[in-house]
């Protein structure tokens, strides 16, 4: 099938400016799941050392020559990091509400523990109370399980009281009632979960979810909302306040992902903004780099958009240069009239007709968008007045031509491949306007006149 033919070529350079962004965004993904591991602290050294070796395993592909390979293992690699880190993110939140559940269970068993003393008239050393105190009202201090312990230990007075015969009975009882029970169990049965203690479960989650992902800071006011509902006496009030402290913690962490994603597609893109070459980069970086976490996600989104718009048309024209480039080369090799210029005449007039001067009145034309990777070959006439009976040996001549170039284009790597022929003498050859040739004769006419 050595008639017009529909080819498609994708270049060697094409193919490495894909597989090195391929491996820009892998550095990028890896600097994130670094970073962000760190943050909620659930990584460890070792794991990024490994994580390093992959991917200079999957860089290493380029030497071999292993292109596919690269480009399917690093799309999968970014997905295991980012599955990974979610995974260690829920970790963090899991351990972070594991936390805040036993911080407010042990300010609820203070507070019991106080009145329980109160009501006992026990005789508490006065740091101790104040420790109590203070785990009570949400007070930072350190072990509180060992303060609470203390506490209830002059629930059980093992010694001499100097109370009255009617004490000492009391006593005796209450010290019989508690012996039943350790500490454990005591702080087990001060409350049976009720439908407020699940809704604070719940918010406990909330709440660990917004320090991992917002942060403490902006996370303090919600946890000032927080203890306000707690102190509330009205059961059926405080869960109308907590649905609504939940619901806003879910659209913060939500607003804040959602901006995140998109702020880590803007860093994604600058680093492919470093090799266009284009007036609007600078004014795109400029853009970039005045985002921050109030930036409205729409903004960030139309921002992202553009970004990706002319890195892919900058994508588009280098390929294109470079197919149109391999193309030329290797009919330069063939014998073709290769001149300078004839790459921005084909981007411009989208085809280019080249002759052999061991064929004189014919010639090949390539046309089409080099930046769709398609393109149209074929071997045409450069004058009505020419004997039509050469025709079909000038197509079977090109057959042999061709399969030459696909040879010459692939000994570098390249890869130039038939979609669709028809065949010799199928439809009459082309008759293009020679415009090299009409060039010369117009300069030779200047110059006679």
């Amino acid at each position: 099938m050595s008639g017009p033919k529909v080819v498609r070529i994708v270049t060697r350079e094409e193919i490495l400016a894909i597989c090195q962004g391929h491996l820009r965004r892998l550095d990028r993904a890896i600097a994130h799941w670094t970073s962000e591991g760190r943050r909620v602290r659930e990584l460890a050294d070792e794991e990024v050392t490994a994580t390093l070796r992959r991917r200079d395993a999957l860089a290493g592909l380029i030497a071999r020559d292993a292109f596919m390979e690269l480009q399917k293992g690093v799309p999968d690699e970014i997905a295991f990091l980012t599955n990974d880190l979610a995974r260690r993110e829920r970790a963090a939140i899991e351990k972070a509400a594991i936390t805040l559940k036993r911080e407010r269970q042990g300010r609820e068993n203070a507070s019991t523990l106080l009145k329980a003393l109160e009501a006992r008239g026990a005789s508490v050393p006065f740091t101790l109370k104040e420790q109590l105190q203070s785990v009570a009202t949400g007070g930072e201090v350190k072990n509180i399980e060992s303060i609470l312990a203390q506490g209830f230990n002059l629930l059980v007075p093992s010694g001499p009281t100097g109370l009255s015969a009617a004490q000492e009975e009391l006593a005796t009882q209450l010290k019989e009632s508690n012996a039943e029970q350790g500490f454990d169990a005591w702080k087990a049965r001060q409350r049976v979960p009720s439908p407020l203690d699940l809704l604070l479960d719940r918010v406990d989650v909330q709440i660990a979810e917004a320090q991992t992902v917002l942060g403490g800071e902006r996370t303090a006011d919600y946890m000032k909302r927080l203890r306000s509902i707690e102190s509330g006496a009205n059961e059926a009030r405080q869960s109308l306040l907590l649905d609504s402290l939940i619901l806003d913690l879910s659209s913060d962490v939500k607003t804040v992902r959602s901006q995140g994603a998109v702020r880590a597609q803007l860093a994604e893109l600058s680093l492919e903004l470093l090799g266009v070459d284009s007036a609007a980069t600078a004014i795109m970086q400029d853009a970039i780099a005045a985002c921050d976490a109030t930036t409205p996600a729409d903004q960030l989104a139309a921002l992202a958009e553009e970004c990706r718009a002319l890195v892919s048309a900058e994508a588009q024209r280098k390929a294109a240069q470079s197919r149109r480039d391999v193309i030329l080369q290797g009919l330069a090799k063939l014998g073709y009239e290769v001149h300078e210029g004839m790459t921005t005449a084909w981007a411009k007039d989208g085809r280019v007709v080249l002759r052999k001067p061991s064929l004189p009145g014919y010639g090949v034309e390539v046309g089409g968008q080099a930046e769709t990777s398609r393109l149209q070959v074929r071997a045409v006439a450069l004058s009505e007045n020419r004997d039509v009976n050469r025709d079909k040996d000038v197509e079977t001549i090109w057959c042999g031509e061709f399969s030459r170039l696909q040879q010459l284009v692939a000994e570098n790597g390249n890869n130039l491949v038939i979609e669709r022929a028809l065949g010799v003498g199928q439809i009459p050859l082309k008759v293009v306007e020679d415009r090299t040739q009409t060039a010369e004769s117009n300069s030779a006419k200047r110059s006679i006149g």
